[in-house]
């Protein structure tokens, strides 16, 4: 592990920067921070050949004993994740038709969702063929409305989990009842709902047929790898739609390193006291919000709701125009050091899962200098 973050010598040969991450755990800026057992465990896992498939199944089975799910399956992130199982519910391990994906014709191809369902990663069940149907609007969906867009052709119903406050419409458990009534699984896409580390079985308890996560986030696997976990059947068919074998998947394979380094960071992740994790994250979010206090016009809060704000974040909010809050940020992620921070509607958020020891007042230092420019 580099002893200079911001100084590394392997981006530097190309020419590409390194940052303080006080964005989150997003995909765009690298995820997360893999411990030195991980990285170590990738390293040894490198030595040996393995046949990938008897490793998919062995991992897959500690995925399930953590989750409480009858199957589970290490998946290249929760992207991938979806992408097989989609696949899954729509060919089941019927070889013919995972021969035939993206070709769904003819199958239960529909993968049924409320309106008010994120938009942001409805591709990837494209991308395995299926064909997206919303019921309800913006404001939401009944039961009754819900219930009644399910048809001969519904292969799934999707329920997306994602950053932000709740969305109008109807529940999990809601769905899992219109489901159950109907014969038709249940996706469930938590990506980036952990913390708490209870969401890890919650969904399955709750009647999910498939759930994915992310493990490059929170978890601190590699970015590249995920979890999906759920119904034996429908785990087998996801796996036999994966790579190695020459099916939909096949893009979204998995390697050994990836999946021993996943494996290990779950256990970490699960035997980990993630009370003084966030204790710690919530101090250094307090230190920045505390020096923002007293400028002009600039709120800033501590925010954690696991909603919206999932781990410690400074939400900083001013009297200023979208083009200037742009500007803040833009000026931030060219600074030096460049920082990168998140977004918010009517300001900034500071979030605390990346940011290392002593960057606090890096940060603190940059914003109250573009704060006050």
């Amino acid at each position: 592990m580099s002893k200079e973050p911001l100084n590394n010598p392997v981006y530097a040969r190309f020419g590409v920067t390194p940052l303080i991450n006080a964005g989150g755990t997003h995909t765009t800026h690298g995820g997360s921070s893999m411990r030195p057992e991980v990285l170590e465990a990738m390293s040894l896992a490198s030595e040996s050949y393995v046949d990938l498939v008897e490793l998919k199944r062995a991992t897959g089975n500690f995925v399930a004993e953590i989750t409480g799910a009858e199957a589970g399956l290490i998946c290249s992130g929760a992207a991938g994740g979806l992408v097989l199982a989609t696949a899954a519910v729509m060919t089941g391990t019927d070889r013919a038709k995972i021969t035939q994906l993206p070709d769904s014709s003819g199958m239960k191809n529909e993968i049924l969702t409320q309106a008010t369902n994120p938009a942001g990663y409805l591709k990837c069940h494209e991308y395995a063929g299926a064909k997206l149907v919303f019921t309800g609007d913006e404001t939401g969906t009944t039961k009754n409305e819900f219930s009644s867009a399910v048809n001969d052709r519904t292969a799934a119903i999707l329920f997306t989990f994602a950053y932000g406050p709740p969305v109008p419409g109807l529940t999990l458990p809601e769905v899992v009842e219109i489901a159950r009534s109907s014969g038709v699984p249940v996706i469930v896409d938590g990506a980036a709902m952990l913390p708490p580390k209870t969401n890890l079985t919650k969904y399955i308890r709750e009647g999910a047929d498939l759930v994915t996560f992310s493990g490059g986030k929170y978890i601190g696997g590699p970015q590249s790898a995920g979890l999906l976990a759920g119904r034996a059947d429908l785990i087998e068919a996801a796996l036999l739609n994966s790579g190695p074998g020459m099916a939909v998947g096949r893009p979204q394979k998995v390697g050994r390193e990836e999946m021993i380094g996943m494996a290990t960071a779950l256990q970490l992740f699960v035997e980990s006291d993630d009370e003084s994790r966030q204790i710690a994250m919530r101090s250094k979010a307090e230190y920045i919000c505390e020096r923002l206090q007293g400028l002009r016009g600039i709120t800033a809060t501590v925010e954690q709701d696991y909603e919206k704000f999932h781990v410690p974040n400074c939400v900083i909010n001013f009297d200023q125009s979208e083009k200037e809050i742009d500007r803040i940020w833009e000026a931030l992620h060219e600074s030096e050091p460049r920082i990168y921070i998140a977004r918010n509607h009517g300001g900034l958020a500071a979030n605390m899962a990346n940011v290392r020891d002593g960057e606090e007042k890096v940060i603190v230092q940059r914003l109250v200098a573009e704060l006050t420019n």
